[in-house]
């Protein structure tokens, strides 16, 4: 897979003297004098006759070239609350070659009180200039918002959506030919659905002749009170009746990955059982969440960034949502190890153009400083690394999920297929839960149950150490490197974590604490003082690694069986955006991954 680029320039906002924002690497602007609210309003909405045709809808997507200031977002999902009877989800696409940041988009939208609170909930998440698919959820979900970031001309090629209206946003076709060139159209047609409309304020010769060719009827007609034509169209064919998925799933495996899944589907309306085995065991207490970067930028890089952002949304709209989750936004320090490995972070950062907020190079001196205490060399740090507790998280998706979720205790020993539906049985011959889709989130099991998806996994043993509180052990931010250090909520330090290849215990070894201790005091000089592994409580368990470095989410050549498994050590950051994948998969919703990606992540990628 190539490389990408792994930030976008952002725009910068300025203004006409009429006080019409525009983007001052531009020459256009991002809305008429007489205001971008009743413009989206009359353009977008009333030229797609929205109120009409999502009406009753389970789902109802639109997708959208040229972002700006989100006012066509705003307004559609303005026009949601205020309609009775409009879709259950509502889903919006959007790609944007040039963002602004939150702190400016707040101030460019900062004049349209009446959708204030809208507004603010989006600048609140609204990511960073970082290129690639950005997934949003709103209103508990009814409403989600996919930002990508990036030129339509290579983002849109690895869109899976099927959108019932379009709107034609980009700037004027004289001054950006590039957001209404031919490829972009024919994506546009790829992705409209027989019968989805379209509308744009652009009624230029070329745009028209360009839709017309690529299979849109489209129409000249006078906006009401906009003192302007717009262009309306419909893509030719009858909207087909598309078959209600059948909204019923069984999940083997009650770990991080099954709960997620689970979660994910409640939310779309499904109906899970969830089979756990009796003996599951309490997860580590907290779990540290960052992207990864490497000289090569490879896949596991490049589906980090999509997954960390994220991975921090999904905590972030749990707590908002009112859900308990224990985590520290404090941010992490990875520290090189030597003169060479501190080159080399140097050298991705500087090269690969990371933006500050999510990755950059510090000296020994600045680490320290971060750290709050001496360390013991440069490195990255990550502002917006967090650590998480399994535990809560565990819980607060079970909470979210509700009654939608049967949990169900007994280790699967077998599957099989009766019909329509796949059945999971005890050993003792119990049935445990059927369902038409299968998804195996059982770790390394998936591969006994599942022998034909030739699943390469391999379950490697960790041990962590917990340290009790100390004021001699003060550390301000998460600090890794050779393994890492982060606080516990109710004081102390975690330290870990061992690797151990072919070692099925899961008991706690003194051995294993002494090990973490050494990694621990590698990074930070004098933080183990007094401490002996005896005396040190401690958890160990197994995760469940690929060769590639990459988790499976995903459908099986297997029909019916879907897999969310393979994790590793980065359970926390992989597990969030894996589980919206294979979700929105299995419901029919566009995708919140470029398809290169979603198809690196799938199991099918070992038949190969």
């Amino acid at each position: 897979m190539a490389s990408h680029p792994v930030s976008v320039l952002p725009a910068r906002l300025d203004r006409t003297p009429e006080g019409v924002p525009w983007p001052a690497q531009s020459r256009d602007i991002y809305h008429s004098a007489d205001g971008g609210l009743a413009q989206a309003r009359r353009v977008f909405l009333d030229g797609n006759a929205l109120s009409r045709r999502w009406l009753g809808r389970e789902s109802f997507t639109i997708l959208e070239t040229g972002f700006g200031l989100g006012l066509n977002f705003l307004a559609a999902w303005d026009r949601l609350r205020a309609e009775p009877g409009g879709p259950r989800r509502l889903h919006f696409v959007s790609v944007e070659p040039h963002p602004f940041s939150g702190a400016e988009l707040a101030e460019a939208l900062a004049p349209f009180a009446e959708i204030a609170p809208l507004a603010r909930a989006l600048t609140d998440h609204f990511p960073p200039p970082v290129a690639g698919f950005h997934r949003m959820h709103f209103d508990a979900g009814r409403v989600i918002l996919t930002l990508i970031l990036g030129d339509a001309r290579t983002q849109l090629p690895q869109l899976e959506a099927r959108a019932d209206a379009i709107f034609l946003d980009g700037f004027a076709p004289a001054r950006h030919p590039e957001m209404w060139s031919p490829e972009v159209v024919r994506e546009i047609a790829r992705l409209a659905v027989p019968g989805a409309s379209l509308a744009t304020w652009t009624v230029a010769g070329g745009v028209r002749a360009a839709l017309a060719g690529a299979g849109f009827r489209v129409e000249r007609r006078e906006a009401v009170g906009a003192g302007r034509e717009v262009l309306v169209g419909t893509r030719d064919g009858e909207p087909a009746a598309v078959a209600a998925p059948p909204r019923r799933a069984l999940v083997v495996g009650g770990g991080l990955a099954g709960i997620l899944t689970a979660d994910r589907l409640a939310a779309r309306g499904w109906d899970i059982d969830l089979v756990e085995s009796r003996e599951r065991r309490a997860n580590a207490r907290m779990g540290l969440v960052r992207p990864v970067a490497n000289v090569r930028d490879a896949t596991n890089a490049q589906a980090s960034r999509p997954a960390f952002l994220y991975a921090l949304h999904h905590f972030a709209t749990l707590q908002r949502d009112g859900y308990h989750l224990v985590w520290d936004r404090t941010g992490a320090l990875q520290l090189a190890e030597g003169d060479n490995e501190s080159r080399r972070f140097e050298a991705i950062v500087g090269s690969q153009g990371w933006p500050a907020e999510i990755l950059g190079f510090v000296d020994a001196a600045e680490a320290s400083r971060l750290a709050g205490r001496e360390v013991r060399g440069p490195g990255w740090w990550m502002p917006r690394a967090a650590c998480v507790s399994p535990e809560s998280l565990d819980i607060a998706g079970l909470a979210r999920a509700g009654s939608r979720v049967r949990r169900v205790n007994g280790r699967v020993l077998r599957i099989e297929r009766e019909g329509a539906h796949w059945r999971a049985f005890s050993g003792d011959g119990s049935l445990l839960g059927e369902a038409p889709v299968l998804v195996l989130a059982n770790a390394a099991d998936c591969a006994r149950l599942l022998p034909e998806a030739r699943l390469p996994f391999h379950a490697v043993r960790g041990q962590v150490t917990y340290l009790p509180g100390s004021p001699d052990r003060r550390l301000d931010v998460v600090v890794s490197g050779s393994g890492y250090v982060a606080p516990l909520p109710d004081g102390g330090h975690v330290i870990g974590a061992t690797y151990g290849h072919d070692d099925p215990g899961e008991d706690v070894r003194a051995g294993d604490h002494r090990e973490n201790l050494a990694k621990a005091e590698s990074m930070l000089p004098g933080f183990t003082a007094g401490l002996h592994e005896t005396a040190l409580e401690g958890w160990a368990g197994h995760r469940t690694t690929v060769p590639d470095r990459l988790p499976v989410f995903g459908q099986t050549a297997v029909p019916g069986v879907w897999v969310a498994a393979g994790l590793g050590s980065r359970g926390l950051l992989w597990g969030p955006l894996g589980a919206e994948l294979l979700a929105s998969r299995l419901s029919g919703d566009p995708s919140p991954l470029p398809r290169d990606l979603a198809g690196a992540l799938s199991p099918r990628r070992f038949l190969s």
